[in-house]
């Protein structure tokens, strides 16, 4: 079996969404004086949107199921199907893109299945657009992958929509029982369109959100 890394590091000080999510900080904690010899350890400071993350529709809805009401078989070997698509800032992915891509594998996308979108876009993790202008889907291209019925949405843009060219397609999104999945990244070291997808989020009670440790696993 062939494991691919498809999430991005914690880091202190790194990316944000901007007020009010706060920027990431990791803090050391001092060595305790109720010990004989020194141990180490940090406190973290995020959102639970941060880095890569798993969300529910809780992001919308505070009735609906919570990251940690999240049953396991949804997040843990679940059937995947990674589609490649470069992009550049602010570069739209449409329908008609997400079709072509779907031809190219010569495989069939099923009801349930995890959908996994690679643009390339995660080299940028570390520069100053990859918030603020990185490419995004287009309402269309989210009614295609709504109406394909797929279990989980995942991608390795930080952004489903854009700053700059609103699509207001959250709604809908959630209104179905999906999941989303991102940022991601080293979608172009995956050789195999078809895989499994491993996406663990902390048992956080009552949030909407996690940061996971997401794996692509090649049989």
């Amino acid at each position: 079996m062939r494991i691919v890394e498809i999430s991005g590091p914690i880091e202190d000080g790194m990316w944000s969404y901007g007020e009010p999510y706060p920027t990431p900080k990791i803090t050391q904690i001092p060595p305790p004086n109720w010990l004989d010899y020194p141990v180490y350890s940090q406190t973290i400071t995020l959102a639970v949107q941060s880095a890569t993350y798993l969300e529910t529709a809780a992001h919308m809805d505070q009735s609906r199921m919570t990251i940690d009401q999240l049953p396991l078989e949804r997040c843990y070997r679940v059937d995947a199907l990674t589609l490649w698509i470069p992009r550049q800032a602010d570069e739209r992915i449409n329908a008609d893109d997400l079709a072509q891509a779907l031809v190219q594998t010569g495989e069939t996308l099923q009801p349930g299945d995890a959908l996994l979108i690679g643009t390339g876009w995660d080299k940028h993790w570390h520069q100053p657009d990859y918030v603020t202008h990185p490419p995004y889907f287009s309402a269309g291209a989210i009614d295609w992958v709504l109406d394909h019925q797929v279990s989980l949405l995942g991608g390795d843009t930080p952004r489903y929509d854009s700053p700059n060219d609103p699509q207001n397609f959250f709604p809908k999104f959630f209104q179905q029982d999906i999941l989303l999945l991102a940022p991601l990244i080293n979608l172009d070291q995956v050789q195999k369109p078809r895989g499994k997808l491993i996406a663990l989020p902390l048992k956080i009670k009552d949030a909407c959100a996690s940061p996971v440790r997401a794996l692509w696993l090649e049989e």
